[in-house]
């Protein structure tokens, strides 16, 4: 965001000492701050209360920027599926093809070769339980997420070795039903022991969440949001 770097240089803090005003790391404030990554909206009014602006401008271009990132995703025609239509074949090729029992054992053999592909794709993609092992999260840190499908949550997240803290937001635009931020509590993505509501946002509203839960040894949180009886991948 080019007003969130003007007000950074306005301010003459280096990327060291807006670290220490703020939750974020050098790293992350460098890539909100030169466009490298999208920032959330927290992020953003941190960083603008950190040099001593006010967080209400930048936050107004924050939103008109996320809504223009959702049309046009939405805008997006969908690709072209071809079709397994065989053009005509040319008069003068018709005596270079195969034709009756040799042209089918050709395809008997390339089909039987592609399921073989697959079937050897599978067996070394599947995650074998004796082959590999679930990692484990680490101990403690923060990190970012942001998740949307039509409406969206974004936030900041930090964990210690029994609690974590998520601190975000959840808007919901223009959806026709409630809009709903989630927290997945699990010791491996996607296979919740327990799913926690964070907050709800009715259509053209939005709604902050502060919570802190307990971590079961070995468990850390995922985020999600959920419109209209769809959700987005736990993020």
């Amino acid at each position: 965001m080019a007003e969130l770097r003007r007000v950074k240089q306005t301010s003459g803090l280096s990327f060291a000492r807006l670290e220490s005003r703020t939750h974020y790391s050098k790293a992350s404030l460098e890539r909100y701050v030169n466009g490298k990554l999208f920032p959330g909206r927290d992020a953003v009014e941190d960083i603008a209360r950190a040099c001593d602006a006010d967080p209400g401008p930048l936050l107004e271009f924050w939103d008109d920027a996320l809504k223009a990132a959702i049309a046009a995703r939405e805008a997006t025609p969908p690709l072209e599926i071809a079709t397994d239509t065989e053009p005509p074949m040319p008069a003068d090729e018709s005596t270079h093809r195969p034709r009756g029992p040799l042209r089918n054992r050709r395809n008997l053999v390339l089909l039987a070769g592609l399921g073989m592909g697959i079937a050897l794709s599978a067996v070394l993609a599947f995650p074998w339980s004796d082959r590999t092992t679930t990692p484990k999260p680490p101990t403690s840190g923060c990190r970012d997420y942001y998740a949307d499908i039509h409406v969206y949550t974004t936030g900041k997240v930090c964990w210690k070795s029994a609690t974590a803290t998520v601190n975000g937001y959840v808007e919901n635009p223009n959806s026709a039903g409630e809009a709903t931020a989630q927290l997945c509590v699990s010791d491996h993505p996607g296979v919740c022991s327990q799913i926690i509501d964070l907050a709800s946002a009715v259509p053209g509203k939005g709604t902050r969440y502060h919570r802190t839960v307990h971590l079961p040894a070995g468990h850390g949180v995922w985020v999600r949001a959920c419109a209209k009886g769809l959700c987005t991948q736990w993020d």
